[in-house]
C-alpha cells in the first residue's frame, strides 16, 4: 500500500486509513476530442479532525470567517480558530514545541492550491475543492473533496478577465499621427503592432482611371490627390505570441513549447477591432481628459487659483455653496471636428460643453456647495488627434457676477493625450476563450510542467515527443475489454457565424461559412463540432475596375450588405477576427495604394505592406499555410491551400479514429510506485509486439491498481 499525501495551501490534511483516492489521467479523449483534459480525482472524504477543521477554517460553521494556523515544529497545525470554543480541543496537542502561527487564507467558494506526493515523492500539484461536509448531530463527521490538476488552477487563474484587461509594453502603444499609422502599415519596424489593409468602414474598390478621383478608390494618383485609404480608417493588429507575452507577465506563468516561435503560429494575429466603425473617428468618449495648463492669473485677492495644482477652490461660501458660469475663450488650429470643454470636481466629472473652432464655450449653472472643493478644467477633442489649442481666458463668475478666477495660457499646447492604447482596442473577449481558440485551431495539449509553466504543443508533436514503455508485466491480461471506439455521423469544424458582406454571401450561395468543414459519415452516433469563437475573415483581391485586370491588392471590409440613408454599407463588428500577418516583398508596385495624410488634402504611396489573409505567403498557395479548415479558395491565390488547420492538425487523429482497424482497449494493471509517478500519457505502451496510445487512465494512488483506456496506432 502506498502512503498518499494531500496538502491544502502548504498544509498537509489528515486522511481516513482505509480511504482510498483514485485520479483519472487524461490528455485528449476519444470520446470528445475538442476537449483538453485535465487531472482529477473522484470526490474523496477526509475526516473532521481537528488538523483538517483548521486548514479547511471550519467549514460547516458560517459563523467562522477568519482563523489562524498554528504550525508545530513538525508540521502539525495546532487548533486556534477564532471565533469558535471547542470544549474537546481546550489544548493545544504537543504543547511546549516550537511553533509559528499565519492567518489562515482557506476559502471555501475557491479552489485553493494543493498537492499530492506518494510515499512522499511529489506527484501532482493543483486544486482542491471542497464538496461538502458531513456531520452527525451537531459535530462534524468528514470533509468531500475533489482535486483537480494544473489546468483546471490556470482557468480559475484568468477567471473572467477580458483581454482589454491585460497589460501590454508600453513600447506598443504609439503616437495617434499619420505619420506612426503609415510605417507600421509600411515596415515591419514597430512588430508586434501592425496595420493591415483591413477598413472598419469603407467599402474600398481599385480604380486606375484618371478620372476616378473620389473615395474610397485606393488608386494612388500622385501625391496631391486627396482619395485612397485615410490614416483614421485602420485599426493595428497585434501577433497573437505577444498575447500571449502579455498573458506570461500578468499571470505569472510561462507558456513552452517550440510550436509557439515557428511558423505558421508567429504569423497569427488578433485585429484589434473592439468597436463598430473607426478606431476614434465619431466614436463617443474615443478620447481621454486632458488637463489644461494654465500659465497666468489676473485673479482677484484673494487668489483663488492655484496655478501649480491647476486647480480652483472657492472659499467664503456659505454651507449651501453657490452656481458658478464658466466662460473658456479657446483658440484651435489644424483641426476642424469638435471639442469638448469638462469641468471636474474632485476628479469627478460635472459638467460639460461641446465646442467647434475658435470662440468662448460657457459652462453655466455649475454648482459648488462648499468651500473644501477641487475643481479643475479639461478638454478633449472628438478626434484622437494632436490639436493645437490656447486659452486665451477662462472666467469665473458666481450669480451676483463676482469673479472668482480669471486664468489664461501664454502659449499654444498639443493635445498631448493622442496615444494608441493597444490594451483599450483589445476586442471584447475572455482571456480564457481566446486561449480556447488557438488550442482548438491547432488541436493543441495544454500540459502543465510545473505550477506556473504550461507546454502548449499540437496533439501530433507530443505524441511523437513520447518513448515507448512496455507495461506487459504490470497489465492483467486475464480478462480484458475490447471495445468499439464511439463513432460520429457528422464532424464539423466551426468558426463563429458572420455578416461581413462576404463572408455572408459565401455561406448564402455554398451553405458552409467560408473556413468551416463538414464531414458526414453513415453510422449511428451523435454529432461533433470544433466550434471556435473567432471570425474566419474573407479578405477580397481587388480588380481594376478600369482595366479589369486583377490587381495585387488584398483587402478585408468589415461592412454588412446593407445600406444606410447615405447609400453606405454599414459598419461591421462580429466575432473578434484572427488571421495571418507577414511582412517581406509583398509588392504593390505594380498597383500602388494611397494613403491620405491627416492634412486631408495630400497622400502617400504604399509599394510595400503587411500581407493579412487567411494565408500566411503571398508568392504561391504551396508554399502557405492557412487557418480554414477545408479546401476553400483562397481570395488571394484563386486556389485552396493545402496546408490548412484540418490537413496539418487534425486529419491524422479523425483518420485513425475510423479507420477499420481502430479499437479501444480496456485493460487493467498493478504498477509500482516508480510507474505512477513517471505515468507520461503521451509515452505509447507496448503489449503484445503492438503500439498503444493511452486515452485515459484511472490510477489508485493507494493501492497501485489502475484502468488503462488504450487506443491501438494504425
Amino acid at each position: 500500500m502506498n502512503k498518499v499525501d494531500l496538502y491544502v495551501n502548504g498544509f498537509r490534511l489528515d486522511l481516513f486509513d482505509d480511504e482510498e483516492i483514485t485520479i483519472n489521467l487524461s490528455v485528449q479523449n476519444v470520446q470528445d476530442i475538442s476537449k483538453v483534459f485535465t487531472d482529477f480525482t473522484q470526490g474523496f472524504t477526509i475526516p473532521a479532525s481537528p488538523r483538517n477543521n483548521e486548514i479547511l477554517q471550519h467549514y460547516y460553521n458560517s459563523n467562522i470567517t477568519s482563523s489562524v494556523i498554528t504550525t508545530e515544529t513538525g508540521g502539525s497545525p495546532v487548533w486556534n480558530s477564532i471565533g469558535i470554543t471547542w470544549n474537546t480541543f481546550t489544548t493545544a496537542w504537543n504543547a511546549g514545541a516550537a511553533s509559528t502561527s499565519v492567518a489562515n487564507t482557506f476559502d471555501g467558494r475557491l479552489r485553493q492550491e494543493a498537492r499530492i506526493e506518494i510515499n512522499s515523492l511529489p506527484f501532482r500539484t493543483g486544486v482542491v475543492e471542497i464538496e461538502n461536509v458531513q456531520l452527525k448531530g451537531t459535530e462534524p463527521y468528514a470533509y468531500t473533496l475533489t482535486f483537480y490538476g494544473d489546468l483546471v488552477s490556470l482557468s480559475d487563474l484568468f477567471g473572467d478577465d477580458y483581454l482589454y484587461d491585460l497589460e501590454f509594453p508600453s513600447e506598443y502603444n504609439h503616437a495617434y499621427t499619420d505619420n506612426a499609422v503609415f510605417e507600421r502599415l509600411t515596415t515591419d519596424t514597430y512588430s508586434p503592432v501592425f496595420y493591415p489593409m483591413m477598413s472598419p468602414v469603407d467599402n474600398w474598390y481599385y480604380n486606375s482611371d484618371n478620372g476616378a478621383k473620389d473615395d474610397p478608390n485606393l488608386h494612388y494618383k500622385g501625391v496631391n490627390e486627396d482619395h485612397g485609404i485615410h490614416y483614421y480608417e485602420l485599426k493595428p493588429a497585434l501577433k497573437v505570441t505577444a498575447v500571449l507575452d502579455a498573458m506570461e507577465a500578468q499571470y505569472g506563468i510561462t507558456f513552452t513549447g517550440s510550436f509557439l516561435s515557428s511558423t505558421p503560429f508567429t504569423d497569427l494575429s488578433l485585429w484589434l477591432h473592439r468597436r463598430e466603425g473607426y478606431m476614434y473617428q465619431n466614436q463617443p468618449a474615443a478620447t481621454a481628459w486632458e488637463l489644461i495648463n494654465f500659465t497666468n492669473t489676473a485673479s482677484p485677492t484673494p487668489d483663488y487659483f492655484n496655478l501649480a495644482t491647476e486647480t480652483w477652490s472657492p472659499v467664503g461660501l456659505s454651507g449651501t455653496g453657490d452656481i458658478y458660469d464658466v466662460a473658456v475663450n479657446v483658440t484651435v488650429s489644424a483641426y476642424t471636428d469638435d471639442y469638448f470643454i469638462g469641468v471636474f470636481r474632485n476628479g469627478v466629472l460635472v459638467s460639460e460643453a461641446t465646442a467647434n473652432g475658435t470662440g468662448v464655450t460657457t459652462l453655466f449653472d455649475v454648482p459648488v456647495t462648499n468651500n473644501v472643493e477641487s475643481l479643475q478644467v479639461k478638454i478633449r477633442p472628438s478626434t484622437n488627434v494632436a490639436m493645437t489649442y490656447r486659452v486665451t481666458q477662462m472666467t469665473i463668475t458666481n450669480s451676483a457676477a463676482v469673479v472668482s478666477a480669471d486664468v489664461s495660457m501664454a502659449a499654444n499646447a498639443s493635445y498631448a493625450l493622442a496615444q494608441v492604447i493597444i490594451s483599450d482596442l483589445m476586442p471584447e473577449m475572455k482571456v480564457k476563450d481566446f486561449l480556447a481558440a488557438i488550442v482548438r485551431m491547432y488541436n493543441m495539449v495544454i500540459i502543465p510542467t510545473t505550477s506556473t509553466s504550461y507546454l502548449l504543443q499540437p496533439l501530433d508533436d507530443w505524441y511523437a515527443a513520447g518513448t515507448d514503455q512496455n507495461l506487459q508485466t504490470y497489465l492483467d491480461i486475464t480478462e480484458y475489454v475490447v471495445n468499439r471506439p464511439a463513432l460520429y455521423r457528422e464532424i464539423q469544424f466551426l468558426y463563429q457565424e458572420t455578416d461581413q458582406i462576404l463572408g455572408h454571401t459565401y455561406k448564402r450561395i455554398y451553405g458552409t461559412g467560408y473556413g468551416d468543414l463538414r464531414a458526414f459519415f453513415s453510422f449511428d452516433g451523435d454529432e461533433f463540432n470544433v466550434e471556435l469563437p473567432v471570425e474566419c475573415p474573407l479578405f477580397e483581391r481587388l480588380t481594376d475596375l478600369h482595366t479589369g485586370a486583377l490587381t495585387n491588392v488584398l483587402v478585408y471590409k468589415s461592412i454588412t450588405s446593407d445600406v444606410n440613408e447615405d447609400g453606405k454599407f454599414n459598419p461591421y463588428l462580429g466575432a473578434p477576427i484572427l488571421f495571418y500577418g507577414y511582412f517581406e516583398n509583398y509588392d504593390l508596385n505594380a498597383n500602388s495604394v494611397a494613403f491620405v495624410n491627416s492634412d486631408g488634402v495630400t497622400s502617400r504611396e504604399v509599394t510595400t505592406a503587411w500581407y493579412a489573409n487567411t494565408s500566411n505567403r503571398y508568392t504561391s498557395a504551396g508554399a502557405s499555410d492557412s487557418i480554414v479548415f477545408g479546401s476553400d479558395i483562397d481570395p488571394y491565390h484563386l486556389e485552396s491551400v493545402n496546408s490548412n488547420l484540418y490537413n496539418d492538425y487534425w486529419s491524422d487523429y479523425i483518420n485513425d479514429l475510423y479507420d477499420k482497424r481502430r479499437r479501444l482497449v480496456q485493460v487493467d494493471a498493478a504498477l509500482p510506485l516508480g510507474k505512477i509517478i513517471t505515468m507520461n500519457l503521451k509515452n505509447a505502451i507496448i503489449w503484445n509486439n503492438q503500439k498503444y496510445i493511452v486515452n485515459s487512465a484511472q490510477v489508485n494512488m493507494t493501492t497501485g491498481k489502475a484502468t488503462f483506456e488504450l487506443l491501438n496506432v494504425v
